[in-house]
């Protein structure tokens, strides 16, 4: 099973994350008993293992490196999240909460925040430095719901609890303190990352029902589309033309998360003008991740090789 999932562009992640889906899909009840079977294969683990992987990576982040860190990735994720308010902005002022072409500003807010980070995590390993890997902490930020909400807060002129980001940040604020307080505490540590993805993939997919995002049919294709060209084509000019980088972390950090699936409902409770658009929502944002995560690391993985990009060596 292992040898086969490493011949798979970010395989690590996606066949455990397509497993789960089916479970979730076909038998939704099946590990929700309650108690640690629950915590460990369900959302509900979501928190714990992003917030896990976000402490271990960030041991990495020497803070001697610290300024090429921030240079590359931490760049390009300001950028990513400034495209955010602004696109989010944009497209709630000129089309209000109910939207074009069957997407909803909720829709939008969610799927251009998101950012998957198990996909950047499993192409950073196959094609990152260690720099790089150690950046994953950052973009573990954008991963919980405390983002989409400040940005459709903003769009939408709401107001916003602050608790959740500090919430977010304080994991890899321990992992950077703890690492770089005592190198021997970041071998120990670092090394826990690769072996979590495939947990991480597990508890994603726990989040997707696939018929449900059959079912969004065009309008969640579409959205998925809209977040491409949203995200894409800037960040990889940025990182190809300005930081004169390989291009590979913009593929990294355009994915839609399975995380995010349920974002629209929890946005909805915070923000009842929208409820009405969480279910649709939900749906295709569940497509989104479906196309992402098959889509990006298959096009990475092309665009690696016709660019003579080295693959690392595979763990053992």
């Amino acid at each position: 099973m292992l040898k086969f999932m490493k011949k798979i562009p970010g395989g690590l992640l996606l066949v455990p994350m397509f497993i789960s889906a089916l479970v979730a899909t076909f038998a939704p009840g099946l590990f929700r008993i309650g108690g640690m079977t629950e915590a460990f294969l369900t959302p509900k683990g979501t928190n714990f293992i992003v917030a896990l992987i976000c402490f271990c990576s960030s041991t990495l982040l020497d803070l001697s490196t610290l300024k090429h860190v921030l240079r590359k990735q931490g760049s390009m994720l300001l950028l990513k999240i400034a495209l955010c308010f602004g696109l989010s902005f944009l497209f709630s002022n000129l089309f209000g909460p109910v939207g074009v072409l069957g997407i909803s500003s909720l829709a939008f807010a969610v799927a251009i925040t998101s950012l998957n980070p198990s996909i950047y995590l499993a192409l950073i390993s196959d094609y990152g430095t260690e720099e790089d890997r150690g950046a994953f902490a950052l973009t573990g930020i954008l991963l919980t719901p405390a983002f989409p909400m400040l940005v459709f807060s903003i769009a939408s002129a709401s107001n916003f609890d602050w608790i959740s980001l500090l919430s977010a940040l304080i994991p890899t604020i321990l992992g950077i303190l703890i690492g770089n307080l005592d190198r021997d505490m970041a071998k120990l540590f670092s090394p826990m990352v690769v072996p979590l993805t495939p947990i991480m993939g597990w508890i994603f997919g726990s989040s997707i029902n696939l018929i449900a995002a059959v079912q969004s049919g065009i309008s969640g294709i579409l959205l998925t589309v809209l977040y491409y060209l949203a995200m894409f084509p800037i960040i990889y000019l940025f990182e190809r033309y300005v930081l004169k980088e390989d291009g590979i972390s913009t593929f990294g950090i355009t994915s839609i998360a399975g995380a995010s699936v349920p974002f629209p409902l929890i946005l909805a409770e915070l923000f009842p003008e929208v409820a009405a658009y969480a279910p649709t929502a939900t749906a295709q944002i569940a497509m989104g991740v479906i196309i992402t995560s098959i889509l990006t690391p298959f096009v990475a993985a092309k665009f690696a090789q016709r660019h003579q990009i080295a693959k690392n060596q595979p763990l053992d």
